[in-house]
Order: structure tokens, then C-alpha cells, then sequence
């Protein structure tokens, strides 16, 4: 029992033990389960921390990527906020940038404001000025708002001419200034221009008109002569295409500059303006002044002008010389040259010469003789000493102005029938027509309307103004009637002429008026001449009269192509056929049906020898315009010489034949001869004066025929003088009506004794406005009959002027030194008091 209860308790206690050691196994095992468990725990949790770990790696990584985002993001603000920042500074900036501008606009406009005050003070001191001394000072606020509306005076002047005249496209271009500027200024090449004081001027120019810095610092100097000197510049001028080849530029503007310029390591400049005058011509040209003829000596009483040119200014230190040689330089290249330079400037004067002083020294003598002779005249009269006037004194009270102004102004009403009263009125009317004629021709060349002249020029009505070479005809008409009608009444009073004083007595009263107004044309008028064009006018008005003053002294002057007084060609043709004019005169006188025969005979032969030279040579009558179908094969004059042009003084031979022969008898016509007598008249002088009309023009031409050509060449003249006949004759006769009451008005009278000297002086008159005036002028109907009042009523006053010095007292010393038998009847007849000399 025991055994097995040992048994079983060893069973139980090996089972026991197994059991224990089982459990114990299984708890040791469960112990390492668990232990196993735990570091499987552990594993995992060891994972899971590496896992963290990582985790939190990547967690710090990403918290540092956070904190670097975070710091972008911080930057990026920053950013932004300077960018914002940066916005409202450039929004600032802008806004300040506004607010300068708007600041400077306001500097400006207050600088506007002060200087519309200055200007307004200067304008009021200008209008002061300008009363004082004719000043004109352009402000600041003009000069710059021309230029901002026009463009720079030197752009404009660069897109202009040097184009025109070089044939290149000339883009303006600071930098490239030279390329054009030549045209106006000297080069600065010293191998050009040897004047070292000139290179130095232009230079300053050329720094000031390309250097924005130096132009601009001169402005705000308030000196703007880098406008003005441009500004003075010639260039192209409006109305091209109507015939305005006139850039003449602006004298007055240039000379007006004084220029004293210095900025400090940039410039320093001293000079005047000093205006320049330019001709230019071909090559191949050897002229560069043109007279329009169709005849060889009418240029006589035209200007001489060149036919292309223009106007610059540059510095006074610079000559002629200087210029002309640049621009020979360069116009080579377009095989053109300068002909000649003509330069002036404020301060240039003309010295007094010998003959200068001479003539003012006769012309003081002159004055003190009319002054002298005056007072004695007027003391005679006032102490009523009339026994004086048969002394001594008689030979100084010819020279009285008083009597001698009242001799001329004279009008008398009484109707004396010995008076042809109507050659008064032709007389004014003829000279109005030849101051009218050539107010058109004198100032053709200095026109702005050179192409569009055909506007006065090409109707019918416009023959008037062609045509008033006529005017000269009627001179020749009443020279030649008063001729003839005094020396058949001085022959029937006392019964013989004194040929020596016919010749004697012509010489006296003519040359004395010519030779004084030649004297001072040689001599003092060249100190009055001021203008763009006085180098012209003193080359030829002025020299002529220097070189050829004997011509016209002489009567010679249709025989000179140049003369001093180149209307004279008239003088020199009257007396020419004066002096041969006795072949007629003396059979007249003496045995009248041959003197008849004789005067028809040489009448024929006058109308003869033009028609034959107008034949035989093509040569075609004097219109200006018209173009004959067969061109001159001789150069043949027919215009100022005396035998093609004296038939028209024998016309008035002829009228005053006639009015002498019906001499105090009572004619009386029918009233349809009356009429019919004035309408042949009126038909013949319309016909010679508008038949041609539709030849005589400028454009759409047609061809002057042959036939017609020789006709009018050969007639018209005495066909126009034969109408004046019938005028005269009727008006004398009393078939005038109210053509005599007209024409033989007595207001007339004063005009009528001053057309001599009238006529000499007003065409120099004339000659010297064209180189007077600074700009073109425009030529129309309203402009010439303008110029023709100023040119009669300053001619005028210069005519009595001539006449008191000369005619007044050959008169009154002729009588006294020269005793003419029937002389005064004769004078009063005729109106020798008319102190003119048309009236022998």
C-alpha cells in the first residue's frame, strides 16, 4: 500500500515533480514566452520607437522644413512685404516724379507767369522803344513757341534749300551739320578758310547749334541769337510753283545780332551778325544777271538782278571772301558756283570821296543861290525896291525859289487860243502811264509772283500795262507839235529863226537836269542805299552812272548797251531827230508846198525802215510776251533808235503844221464828222493798244504770224500818234466837249511843267526801291497803282527840287543873257512857263 501509495506518491510526486517541472517548464517557458512576448513587445516597441525615431526624423526633418517653409514663408512676407513696400515706393516714386513735374510744370508756369509780366512790361517798353528807334525785341515766350510750332529755324532751314539747291536729300541731323550748313556758313577747314578769327566764330556756332547743352545754357542766358541767326537764314519760300525763287532771307534780323558768348571750358564767341547776299549759277553759266528784252536796249530801263540767289547771315569776322570760297569748294561737286557774294552788317559806313563832297559842295551852292535869290525876292516885293530887279541882283533873283515855286505852281484860267491847253493833261496822264508801266517791269525780279505775273498780263485789259510803252510815243507826238507849231509862230512874228540858239537853246535846258541827277547818282546815293539787294544796285545803277554819266550828258545813251540814267535813251533819240529835224522844219518855213512834199517824203521813209528791218530780220514788235512763229535772225535794235522812232515825232510834226495852218480860223465840223473822227481815232488807238492781245501773253501762247508782226512793228507807233492828232486837233478846234474840258483843265498845269524832271527822277527812284525792299513784294493791279502814287508824289517833291536848281534858273538866265526876238509871245504861247522841255 505503501508501496503504492509510495508509488503513487512517487507517481503523484513524479507527476507532482514532472507536473511542477512542467510547470515550472511551462512558466519558465511561459516566463520566455512571456520574456519572448515582452521583447517582441519591446521588438515592436523598439520598432515602433525606431519607427518614431524615424518618424520623428522625419517629423524633425519636416519641423525643420516646417521652420525652413516657415522661414520662406517669413521671407516671403518679408518679401511681399517689401515687394508691397517696393509698389508703394514705386508708387511714391511716380507720385513724385508727378509731383516734380507737376513742381517743375509750376517752376514754369510761375517763370511763364514772371515772364508774361516781363514781357508785358518790355512789350510796353518795346512800344515805347519801337516809337523811338523802330526796335522790335522778340521775347523768350515767341522765339520758343515758334520753334516749338515750327520746328528749330536750323532744321528748317536744313529740309529746305540745301535740298533745292544741291539736288540731295538732306535730313536734318545735328551730328551731321557740316553736310549742309556749308550753304550758310564758312568752313572751319583751315585748307578752305585762312582766317583764323572766322573758323573760330563758326565753330562756336557749329558747338552752340549741335551741343543741346551748350544751346540750352545759352537760352537760359536769355540769349537767343542760336534761333535768331538761322531764323535769318534763307530758305525755301511758300508759293514755289507761282514763281517765289526769293529766299532772301532776313537782313534786318541778322544785322540786329550782337553776340558776346562765354561758358567756361566750352565756348567764347564775339561778333555781329553780318547778313550776305548770294548768286549762283551753272557752270557752264558765265552770266549771273538777267534783263528780260525782246528788243536789245530795253534793258536800259530795267533792273539787273541775278537770276538766282539767296540770303544767309554768319559772324562779322567772316568776309565775302570766306564764304565764297567754301561754297565754291563745295558747289563744284553739283557743278554749280558762286558768283558773287554780297555781305553788309549794321556797322559798315561809306566814306566821303572827293567827288562825293563835290557834289554835295554844288548842291550847297544850289541851295544857298534859291535860298539867296528867295529873301531878295521877297525884300524887293516887301520894300517895293522893283528898280533892283534891272540891276545886278537880276542875275541872283533867277535863282529865287520863291518865284520860281510860284512859276510852277501857277495855274491860269484864262482861255488863251494860242495855248493848246489839252497837251496839259496828256502830258500828266503819258507820265502816269510810264511811272504805272514800269512799277511792273521794275519789280519783276524782285517779285514773289514771278509765274504768277500772267495774272496781270494775260487778258485784253492787261495790254494797258504791256503797252505802256505808247506813253513814250506820246512825248515823241507832243515833242515834235510844239517843235513845229512855236518855230512857225516865232517865224510869222518877227520873220526869221535863229538856228544857233535852236541848237544852243535845246543843249541848256536839257543837260543841266541830266547831268545833276547823274552827278548825284554817281556820288551821294550810294550813302542812302540799305538793303538786301544794294550790292546789285550799286554794280549797276550806281557804276553806271560812275562810268557812263557822259552818255546821257551827250545824248548818246540808246547807243550803249549800260548807261546811268537809262531812260535817257529817250532824251538821246528826241534830240537826235532834233538835230537833222531842220531838213523838214526849214522848207516848211520858207516854201511851204516843198516842206510839205518834203515831210511826206521823210514820214514814208520813217514807216518804211521798220517795217523793212521787221521783215528782212524777223525782228518782232516791242510786246513783251508774245513769241513770233520765225525766230530774229539779227539782233536788230528798233526800240531806241531815232530812225525807227521818228516817225512818231513826225506825226506831231505834222499836228503841229496843222494847228498852225488853221490858226485863227473858226473850224467847224458836222456833228457826224465830230463822231466819225472819234471813232476812227478811238478804233486806231484801241486796236494798237489791245489788236495784239491775244499774241502778247505769257502762257498759252499763240505764235505771232509774220504778216501781222511786220504790220504792227512798222505802224503802230504812228498809228497811235495819229489817233493823238485827231485828239489834239479837236480838242484845240473845239470838237473836244468834255475829252477837252478833261484834259485841258487848268489843274493840270503844275503837274504838266514838272513831267521832264518827273521823268528823270523817278525811274532811279524806282531802280533804288528794288534794292531797298526786304522781302519780295507781291505784284498785282492794287500793289502797282499803290507804288505808282508813292513813287509820283515822292518824285514829285524831287522833280521840284531838280527843277528849282536847274530849269528855273536856265530860264530865267537865258532870257537874260540871250535876247530871242518873239521869244515871249512864243513862250507863252506854247508853255515855255511850263518850265518843261517839252515844250519847244
Amino acid at each position: 500500500m505503501l508501496y503504492i501509495m509510495s508509488s503513487k506518491m512517487t507517481g503523484w510526486l513524479l507527476a507532482l515533480t514532472v507536473t511542477m517541472v512542467a510547470v515550472l517548464g511551462n512558466t519558465v517557458a511561459l516566463e520566455k514566452h512571456q520574456q519572448g512576448v515582452r521583447e517582441a513587445q519591446q521588438h515592436q516597441q523598439g520598432v515602433r520607437e525606431a519607427q518614431q525615431h524615424q518618424q520623428g526624423v522625419r517629423e524633425a526633418q519636416q519641423h525643420q522644413q516646417g521652420v525652413r517653409e516657415a522661414q520662406q514663408h517669413q521671407q516671403g512676407v518679408r518679401e511681399a512685404q517689401q515687394h508691397q513696400q517696393g509698389v508703394r515706393e514705386a508708387q511714391q516714386h511716380q507720385q513724385g516724379v508727378r509731383e516734380a513735374q507737376q513742381h517743375q510744370q509750376g517752376v514754369r508756369e510761375a517763370q511763364q507767369h514772371q515772364q508774361g509780366v516781363r514781357e508785358a512790361q518790355q512789350h510796353q517798353q518795346g512800344l515805347r522803344e519801337a516809337q523811338q528807334q523802330g526796335l522790335w525785341p522778340p521775347s523768350e515766350g515767341l522765339l520758343l513757341g515758334l520753334e516749338e510750332w515750327f520746328n528749330s529755324p536750323a532744321q528748317r532751314a536744313a529740309e529746305g534749300f540745301p535740298r533745292m539747291l544741291t539736288g540731295n536729300e538732306t535730313p536734318y541731323d545735328k551730328s551731321g551739320l557740316d553736310s549742309w550748313v556749308w550753304m550758310y556758313l564758312p568752313s572751319t577747314n583751315p585748307d578752305i578758310v585762312k582766317n583764323e578769327a572766322c573758323r573760330n566764330d563758326v565753330n562756336s556756332v557749329y558747338k552752340t547749334l549741335t551741343n543741346s547743352v551748350i544751346f540750352n545754357l545759352v537760352l537760359l542766358k536769355g540769349h537767343y541769337w542760336p534761333l535768331l541767326l538761322p531764323d535769318s537764314w534763307g530758305k525755301v519760300p511758300d508759293g514755289i510753283l507761282n514763281g517765289n525763287f526769293q529766299p532772301w532771307g532776313m537782313m534786318e534780323e541778322c544785322i540786329g545780332l550782337h553776340v558776346h558768348e562765354f561758358i567756361k571750358n566750352m565756348i567764347n564767341t564775339t561778333f555781329d551778325g553780318k547778313y550776305c547776299a548770294i548768286s549762283f549759277s551753272d557752270l557752264q553759266n558765265n552770266t549771273d544777271e538777267v534783263s528780260p528784252s525782246v528788243q536789245p536796249r530795253i534793258k536800259l530801263v530795267l533792273p539787273s538782278f541775278p537770276l538766282s540767289f539767296y540770303g544767309t547771315c554768319m559772324p562779322s569776322s567772316c568776309t565775302a571772301d570766306d564764304l565764297k570760297v567754301t561754297l565754291d569748294d563745295r558747289l563744284r561737286t553739283f557743278e554749280k558756283k558762286a558768283r558773287v557774294v554780297d555781305c553788309q552788317t549794321m556797322q559798315d559806313t561809306v566814306d566821303l570821296n572827293a567827288a562825293d563832297i563835290a557834289v554835295i559842295v554844288i548842291l550847297c551852292i544850289f541851295g544857298t543861290l534859291l535860298l539867296a535869290g528867295a529873301v531878295c525876292d521877297i525884300s524887293i516885293n516887301f520894300y517895293n525896291k522893283q528898280h533892283y530887279r534891272k540891276g545886278p541882283l537880276r542875275f541872283l533873283l533867277v535863282f529865287s525859289a520863291y518865284s520860281n515855286l510860284k512859276k510852277i505852281f501857277t495855274i491860269n484860267k484864262k482861255e488863251n487860243p494860242e495855248v493848246i491847253s489839252c497837251i496839259h493833261g496828256m502830258r500828266v496822264l503819258s507820265m502816269t502811264w510810264v511811272v504805272w508801266g514800269h512799277s511792273f517791269f521794275m519789280l519783276f525780279f524782285s517779285s514773289s509772283n514771278i509765274l504768277g505775273i500772267q495774272s496781270v498780263t494775260d487778258d485784253v485789259i492787261d495790254e494797258t500795262a504791256d503797252n505802256a510803252t505808247f506813253s513814250v510815243d506820246t512825248f515823241f507826238f507832243i515833242g515834235g507839235l510844239l517843235l513845229t507849231y512855236g518855230i512857225l509862230n516865232e517865224y510869222s512874228r518877227v520873220g526869221k529863226v535863229n538856228w544857233i540858239m535852236y541848237y544852243v537853246h535845246r543843249f541848256i535846258r536839257l543837260a543841266p537836269p541830266i547831268a545833276l541827277t547823274g552827278a548825284v547818282l554817281a556820288t551821294i546815293a550810294r550813302h542812302v542805299l540799305y538793303g538786301p539787294m544794294i550790292g546789285y544796285v550799286d554794280r549797276t545803277l550806281i557804276q553806271n552812272c560812275r562810268d557812263f554819266w557822259w552818255a546821257d550828258f551827250l545824248f548818246a545813251t540808246n547807243f550803249l548797251n549800260r548807261a546811268c540814267l537809262g531812260q535817257c535813251w529817250y532824251t538821246a533819240v528826241d534830240t537826235q531827230v532834233y538835230v537833222v529835224l531842220p531838213i523838214v522844219l526849214i522848207p516848211l518855213i520858207y516854201r511851204r508846198k516843198i516842206g510839205v512834199a518834203v515831210l511826206a517824203a521823210v514820214t514814208v521813209i520813217s514807216l518804211a525802215i521798220p517795217t523793212i528791218l521787221s521783215a528782212v530780220y524777223n525782228v518782232p514788235p516791242t510786246l513783251f510776251f508774245a513769241k513770233a512763229e520765225v525766230a530774229m535772225t539779227k539782233d536788230v535794235d528798233t526800240y531806241a533808235t531815232p530812225w525807227c522812232r521818228a516817225n512818231s515825232i513826225l506825226v506831231g510834226v505834222w499836228a503841229g503844221f496843222l494847228l498852225f495852218s488853221v490858226k485863227g480860223r473858226n473850224i467847224k465840223l458836222r456833228l457826224w464828222q465830230t463822231l466819225l473822227g472819234w471813232a476812227v481815232a478811238t478804233t486806231i488807238a484801241s486796236l494798237v493798244l489791245y489788236g495784239m492781245a491775244k499774241y502778247d501773253t505769257w502762257v498759252d501762247r499763240v505764235l505771232l504770224p509774220p504778216a501781222p508782226s511786220i504790220v504792227y512793228a512798222g505802224f503802230s507807233r504812228a498809228a497811235w500818234c495819229l489817233a493823238l492828232l485827231w485828239v489834239v486837233f479837236a480838242c484845240h478846234t473845239g470838237h473836244g466837249s468834255l475829252i477837252n474840258t478833261f484834259l485841258a483843265h487848268p489843274s493840270w498845269q503844275p503837274l504838266s511843267r514838272l513831267t521832264y524832271t518827273i521823268y528823270l527822277v523817278i525811274m532811279p527812284l524806282q531802280m533804288l526801291y528794288t534794292g531797298l525792299v526786304y522781302t519780295p513784294v507781291y505784284i498785282d493791279y492794287l500793289s502797282s497803282i499803290v507804288n505808282t502814287c508813292g513813287f509820283l508824289f515822292i518824285g514829285g517833291i524831287l522833280a521840284v527840287l531838280l527843277s528849282l536848281m536847274t530849269e528855273g534858273p536856265v530860264i530865267g538866265m537865258e532870257k537874260l543873257l540871250f535876247q530871242r526876238p518873239g521869244r515871249g509871245i512864243l513862250d507863252a504861247a506854247n508853255g515855255v512857263k511850263s518850265i518843261n522841255k517839252l515844250e519847244d
